[in-house]
């Protein structure tokens, strides 16, 4: 079954963040089961930035979705848009993040069969 997942809640929600990451890795212990993407949206696509990391809570939430990402070999997106209206440049992505847009996201939830939103 192939799953996306969808991040909107904001950095600061580190328990919300904990629990998605729990899930997804819960979810992936199913043979049956694939991540086609992590989407990062709204107030969550800040976790994306270089600049997150001055915070040391918030870089454990930055750092547990590039682990993830990295071990498991699942994409993660960031809308563009949702990016740059927090005032971020997108020359501070981190490495790992990737800037997106609404067609992709929407081809994404076209081709998945199951949609997760944290």
């Amino acid at each position: 079954m192939k799953f996306l997942i969808i991040i909107k809640s904001p950095p600061v929600s580190q328990v919300v963040h904990e629990i998605a990451v729990s899930t997804i890795s819960e979810l992936l212990k199913k043979d049956s089961v694939e991540i086609s993407g992590i989407f990062f949206t709204d107030c969550s696509a800040a976790i994306a930035s270089k600049g997150i990391t001055q915070i040391s809570s918030l870089e454990t939430v930055q750092s547990s979705y590039l682990n993830l990402s990295k071990e498991k070999s699942i994409p993660m997106y960031v809308c563009g848009r949702a990016y740059m209206e927090l005032g971020l440049d997108k020359a501070s992505i981190q490495d790992g993040f990737n800037l997106s847009g609404n067609m992709e996201l929407s081809m994404m939830m076209c081709s998945a069969e199951k949609i997760v939103e944290f």
